[in-house]
């Protein structure tokens, strides 16, 4: 089946396409080209100036819709799919978090057997602990966070069909030569829930670390005899991890991330939990209460426990807060998230043979369409 979007804007993470056209075969990008030049097709879709941007990539995201990665039910990946597209993802790492390791087992193995089945799609596991640091849990239960273990690293990702792609891990933790084990494993290291210091993060660096989960966030701050994670953020070359909501971090210091980080390394995250979707109340993260008003989820302590946030808020956040262009958009939620996950020859990206996976907002920052796999889900 050939689907054409028209008179649409087209937006890649290096130029932009006025008054074009794109053709989709079946779920690939076939073409694309000048509105005067524009062929028929089965389908059309007018896009009405408005632009078409490669899909969203959720790389932190637990849950949404009522469900959470940890609850080891086959019922998570169906609903979430359903789901994102409403919020403008068309893809996703599904993340876990600090729990009894037989709990995280058995999300892993629920996970495992993933297959696509409509909606966006899982690209793998975020493994958000339990290697962290029991100086800034946040709202990871203490109780549960172990060293970091060569070993049970192994074993759960073959317990996952060697489906965790990236893995949030304190590195000032590390026996030695964990993140080594990390790259075997074909899993992105991520510092996070860490009270790294500068250097430490430095050299975790030229080992390879190459992304900063949540800045600001349950992490060493900013000091000025002591940069710490956040310093590190600012100065390093890791991608990094922003929830653009203006409740975990204000958004002056969104803006400030976005100057000194810039777009080029950015990556807008959600770390929404199930209650994305849902009225207030109260729900579960990890075994543990979280109470939801207003647009914030915490502990009964007021600790924040992930997000309601939608990858379309997030974006209209940003583009009020620092003003950034929709190129700049398009680097941070998926040409960034797709060169991480090696997969910028099908995904985060415009051009022939990558897969129609795309999403239509008007000037005005609204979501008017999410297309995966050329099928238009909203």
């Amino acid at each position: 089946m050939q689907r054409l979007i028209k008179n649409a804007r087209l937006v890649t993470h290096d130029d932009t396409f006025g008054d074009h056209w794109l053709l989709i075969e079946n779920d690939k990008i076939k073409s694309f080209g000048p509105m005067e030049k524009c062929p028929d097709a089965e389908t059309v879709l007018d896009a009405q100036g408005d632009n078409v941007l490669p899909g969203g990539i959720e790389m932190h995201i637990h849950g949404a819709d009522g469900v959470d990665a940890m609850d080891a039910d086959e019922a998570y990946l169906e609903k979430i799919s359903a789901h994102l597209p409403s919020t403008g993802s068309t893809s996703f790492l599904a993340t876990t978090m600090t729990s009894p390791i037989k709990d995280i087992e058995r999300a892993l193995e629920n996970l495992s057997g993933y297959t696509y089945a409509g909606g966006a799609k899982m690209l793998g596991i975020h493994l958000e602990g339990p290697f962290i640091s029991k100086a800034h849990p946040g709202a990871q239960d203490p109780a549960h966070i172990l060293k970091p273990d060569h070993a049970l690293a192994r074993r759960l990702q073959s317990l996952s069909g060697n489906q965790i792609r990236l893995m949030t891990y304190a590195p000032e933790e590390d026996p030695g030569d964990f993140i080594e084990t990390l790259k075997d494993l074909s899993i992105i290291p991520s510092a996070g829930h860490t009270d790294g210091l500068f250097d430490t993060l430095k050299d975790a660096e030229t080992k390879g670390l190459s992304h900063i989960t949540h800045l600001y966030n349950g992490m060493r701050g900013l000091h000025h005899r002591e940069p710490g994670t956040v310093g590190f953020a600012y100065m390093g070359d890791a991608f990094t991890e922003l929830i653009a909501d203006g409740i975990h971090c204000r958004k002056e210091m969104m803006k400030l991330a976005y100057d000194i980080i810039t777009p080029d390394r950015l990556v807008i995250i959600t770390d929404a939990m199930r209650a994305q979707g849902l009225p207030d109340g109260e729900y579960d993260l990890g075994g543990q209460n979280v109470h939801v008003k207003d647009g914030e989820a915490r502990l009964a302590d007021g600790t924040l426990a992930g997000s309601v946030l939608t990858m379309k808020q997030a974006i209209r956040n940003m583009r009020e807060v620092t003003g950034c262009t929709w190129q700049d958009i398009v680097k941070m939620t998926a040409y960034n998230p797709a060169v991480e996950l090696g997969l910028t020859k099908s995904k985060g990206v415009i051009k022939e043979g990558a897969d129609a996976d795309l999403v239509i907002y008007d000037d005005a920052s609204n979501l008017k369409h999410t297309i995966i796999d050329g099928e238009i889900y909203c």
